[in-house]
């Protein structure tokens, strides 16, 4: 017992050598979550160097309460960081989660939009520029220039009093004289000891205000706000109103009286902010738990959940949602509304602009009502084209956007219109598609986003066995080359192109496919050519003069032969119609292949298949297959 009672005054003893030695620190950590602990503190005087010794705070003069401009940037950054805070509070209340399962759809909170990404709408700059209807006010700095009878060039700012400190005038009250005022005021003041003078005043610092957002807000809290703000701008700081706060009934409290109470639609469908208030020092904001909720769906143009403040109909739904839909314009519309889980028809009439408010007007909603306008005519249906058109352009006798007949074919076709000019080239006929064009975009997309995920997987695999710094720089460089690739795949574009399969440069309107032409068609005969094109791994590739006599071979020599790096076997030729020639196997032995005006000998590098190095052998073949030809590889080579 005795051994115990001496094991505790030894821990008192202990605890109380601590505390002495912490008691320091005490005052710091009380105020950590003691808000009231600044306000006992002492405010002035210091503490001896015994007193300091014995472990007691030491207490420096403290300045004036009053925010510095530097201060008030700092509170002004912290504040434009908290607008990137997630809110803590659920996006979605109960009846939110109702409407989603009762209508299938995902309804937004009318003008919940508006606080996205904020408060980029607020932005308390230094150069802002000062309303005339600004109150001067204690902390205020106020930049005078003066000259004449008087030379003045000073920076004063207001003090508690309300008043500034003008060198050889004294003291002059400015306190609550708006902004557009002050340099009469000024004017007044110097006028009573000098004359023949002149002087401008302007504000060069506004002072900071500290308000308070309290409620059903995203933020609720204190902040610290430009004296030029507002209560709109102190709702896009703090996020506005939560998934339960009220968007229509927002309160300004001043000295416990209410100033202002702003709804929010004034401003959303009207642009009304006529009830919006500037803000004092001490200022409250409440926003309210919501209202009543009604959701508006169906053919409108801004299906969402609205907050209802007092009665309300079906008409107020309509204007609030911006009226119907364009396609449901001037068409019957019949309006209904969920009762018992099921859609029960309340009024069906005409959509015309100035007619429907009567009807609407007598439909009154309630809160959890669900409201559907629907418009059969409105749903969209592929029209029946009883006309179809074509475009035929190029070395024709006849250009221009014609009719055709149901069935007939591009033979037909150029057949009633004429044929084509002396210089017009058959072989190379180019008929396009949108719905082909389509077709290609989607698979080209496809396949670039396979090829950008499968560098990715093997820059992974690489870079996952690599140890030494080398042998990491050189896996990333290739991984940042296949990237650049892919990156110039995803700027090739589908043209559409039919390949008509025409038999050689001698080809004629008779020799052209039976094609039945459809609406939208474009027909392209170009002139002929006299080159031939060579591409790729050569040492001079260029367009060379066309002669019937020579092949493939011959235009590799004209081009100074192929590189060490080229892949001879894999060479091909793609045709001006659109298709693509290769020898033996699929691109090899093509040497000997006669060659025709407008056609592309292609010569691909050697391929390093164990990185990924697919630039031109797996895209040719898409290329041609898509009608690119050409125009596609030179993307690749460039």
């Amino acid at each position: 017992m005795r051994k115990s009672l001496q094991v505790a005054r030894k821990f008192k003893q202990l605890v109380l050598l601590f505390s002495v030695f912490c008691v320091g620190t005490l005052p710091v950590a009380a105020q950590m979550n003691d808000p009231q602990a600044d306000a006992r503190a002492p405010r002035g005087g210091t503490v001896t160097e015994a007193e300091a010794d014995r472990g007691l705070p030491v207490i420096a003069n403290l300045p004036a309460d009053r925010t510095t401009k530097s201060q008030f940037s700092e509170r002004a950054s912290t504040n434009r960081t908290l607008k990137n805070i997630p809110a803590e509070i659920s996006s979605k209340n109960s009846f939110l989660a109702y409407i989603e399962i009762a209508t299938g759809a995902t309804l937004d909170v009318f003008g919940r939009n508006l606080f996205t990404g904020v408060p980029s709408t607020f932005a308390p700059v230094e150069g802002a520029q000062v309303n005339g209807d600004y109150v001067i006010g204690s902390g205020d700095e106020i930049q005078i220039r003066g000259w004449g009878m008087i030379s003045v060039d000073v920076n004063v700012t207001v003090d508690r009093s309300g008043a500034i400190y003008i060198p050889r005038i004294g003291a002059v009250k400015v306190a609550g004289v708006k902004y557009r005022d002050l340099q009469g005021v000024l004017k007044q003041a110097v006028g009573k000891n000098y004359s023949n003078f002149d002087l401008s005043a302007s504000v060069a610092q506004t002072r900071a205000l500290q308000i308070y957002v309290v409620g059903n807000a995203v933020r609720p809290g204190t902040y610290t706000l430009n004296s030029m703000s507002t209560l709109l701008n102190a709702m896009f700081t703090s996020g506005g109103p939560s998934a339960n706060g009220s968007m229509r009934r927002i309160e300004l409290k001043r000295a416990g009286v209410t100033i202002t109470t702003f709804d929010l639609y004034d401003l959303l469908v009207r642009g009304d902010k006529s009830r919006d208030a500037s803000l004092q020092d001490g200022d409250v904001i409440y926003i309210p738990e919501v209202g009543p909720l009604v959701a508006l769906t169906g053919n409108v143009k801004t299906p969402a959940i609205y907050e209802l403040n007092g009665e309300a109909s079906v008409a107020d739904l309509v204007g609030w949602a911006g009226g119907v839909e364009s396609a449901a314009d001037m068409r019957q519309i019949i309006v209904e509304k969920s009762v018992n889980n099921t859609y029960q028809r309340l009024a069906t009439l005409q959509a015309e602009r100035g007619k429907m408010g009567d009807v609407l007007s007598s439909l009154p909603v309630r809160g959890a009502d669900v409201i559907r306008l629907f418009s059969p005519s409105a749903v969209a249906v592929q029209t029946r084209l009883d006309k179809e058109f074509v475009r035929l352009s190029g070395e024709v006798n006849k250009s221009g956007v014609f009719e055709i007949k149901k069935g007939e074919t591009l033979r037909e076709l150029m057949f009633r219109m004429g044929g084509t000019t002396d210089v017009g080239y058959i072989y190379a006929a180019q008929l396009r598609r949108e719905s082909v064009r389509r077709a290609q975009q989607l698979r080209l997309d496809e396949i670039a986003t396979r090829f950008e995920r499968d560098v990715d997987a093997a820059a992974t695999a690489r870079l996952s066995g690599a140890t030494d710094r080398e042998t990491i720089a050189t896996q990333a460089a290739e991984t940042e080359r296949q990237r650049r690739l892919a990156d110039k795949l995803r700027s090739v574009k589908a043209e559409g192109r039919i390949v008509l399969e025409m038999s050689d440069r001698n080809a004629e309107l008779k020799n052209l496919p039976d094609l039945a032409l459809q609406d939208g068609d474009t027909i392209f005969i170009p002139r002929k050519p006299d080159t031939v094109d060579v591409l790729g791994s050569v040492f001079q590739g260029g367009s060379f003069i066309f002669k019937s006599r020579r092949a493939v071979k011959d235009y590799l020599e004209l081009a100074g032969g192929v590189t060490a790096s080229a892949d001879a076997s894999e060479m091909y030729v793609i045709r001006a119609d659109g298709t693509a020639r290769g020898g033996n196997g699929w691109f090899s032995g093509v040497n000997s292949i006669a060659v025709n005006p407008g056609d592309t000998v292609v010569v691909p590098e050697k391929i390093d298949r164990s990185n990924l190095r697919q630039s031109i052998k797996e895209w040719t073949a898409i290329f041609y297959q898509f009608g690119l030809g050409a125009a596609g590889l030179k993307v690749l080579q460039n």
